[in-house]
């Protein structure tokens, strides 16, 4: 019946200092202070429902330590199921964990199955396929490659160093365009930023709620699409006033047209530094031969591989 009072615990006294330490402990596993809470719980005479409502656990998990605590003591008790008798981890010898490390350690496509990554279940399936175990459960494949510290499911981005011999020449001459742009500018000399935003997509949501008291600005989830547009974004960086064209194609015979339109709205310059990364519409032999012509009024500065993160339009 639920509810119904559990036996009379009797918690013995030389127990009850080490109960009452490992309840209220911040350093020792959670299975161990939740035990001793429940021990100490119904040596106080509440009830399994009431303990495990308070605890966060089922009424069952009450009444396993309520056995453990009468039947073994502190050391049953505090005992870590996963290598006690309820655990499978003890069934699997050294050699059986090595395979199934080694299993993980292969990518799946080499038994032939189109995934990408293992899970636990996928592992315990081809462990038993290979005949390195009889039978395995997801779980106890969990457990013995937490012990090694591998986890088969995750993936973390990684980029390999390259030393580029052209990364200080051409960072200083992006760096010292950034810190002579005030001056520059009294000279009429600009130093401006380009870079595009290609396949940007144009969203329509409803009207924003702004807050008021009680209750914070609102934003409708939902949208509605209207296609893609590619953006090509100018920052004058001395006073950070930006300007923006809209390209039907990302490429240099559309960008060109854009260079030539800010030139012609700003005649009265002497001349634009141009900070741009290495986009083939940046560095194509178009794009060049116009620099060219433009006889020194354009002053093409590029920021390094890998290192666009200099142009302050990215």
């Amino acid at each position: 019946m639920r509810g119904r009072r559990p036996n009379l615990l009797s918690i013995a006294p030389q127990d009850r200092e080490r109960l009452q330490h490992t309840a209220h402990s911040d350093a020792l596993p959670w299975y161990q202070v939740r035990r001793a809470r429940i021990i100490l719980a119904m040596g106080a005479g509440e009830r399994k429902g009431v303990i495990a409502t308070r605890m966060g656990c089922g009424e069952a998990t009450v009444w396993r330590a309520w056995e453990r605590y009468r039947q073994s003591g502190l050391e049953g008790l505090f005992t870590d199921d996963r290598h006690g008798h309820s655990g499978r981890l003890e069934q699997i010898t050294p050699l059986q964990r090595a395979q199934i490390v080694e299993l993980a350690c292969l990518e799946p496509i080499a038994k032939g199955l189109h995934i990408t990554h293992w899970s636990g279940e996928d592992l315990a399936r081809q462990a038993v396929d290979d005949g390195i175990v009889a039978s395995v459960s997801a779980r106890t494949i969990r457990r013995i490659l937490h012990d090694v510290d591998l986890q088969p499911h995750r993936t973390r981005y990684w980029k390999t160093a390259r030393l580029d011999p052209l990364f200080k020449e051409r960072a200083e001459q992006v760096l010292w365009c950034y810190g002579n742009a005030a001056r520059l500018a009294e000279q009429g000399i600009w130093v401006v930023c380009v870079d595009e935003i290609p396949t940007f997509q144009v969203l329509e949501r409803d009207p924003i709620r702004r807050a008021i008291p009680g209750s914070i600005e609102q934003q409708e989830f939902d949208y509605t699409r209207h296609g893609t547009v590619n953006m090509l974004v100018f920052l004058v960086v001395h006073s950070g006033l930006m300007e923006m064209a809209f390209l039907a194609k990302n490429d240099q015979e559309h960008y060109l047209p854009e260079l030539e339109l800010f030139r012609q709205h700003h005649q009265e310059l002497r001349g634009v530094f141009l900070i741009q990364d290495g986009g083939p519409s940046h560095v194509g032999a178009s794009t060049q031969r116009y620099f060219a012509k433009s006889q020194g009024w354009w002053k093409p500065r590029y920021t390094p591989a890998n290192a666009s993160w200099l142009d302050q339009a990215g």
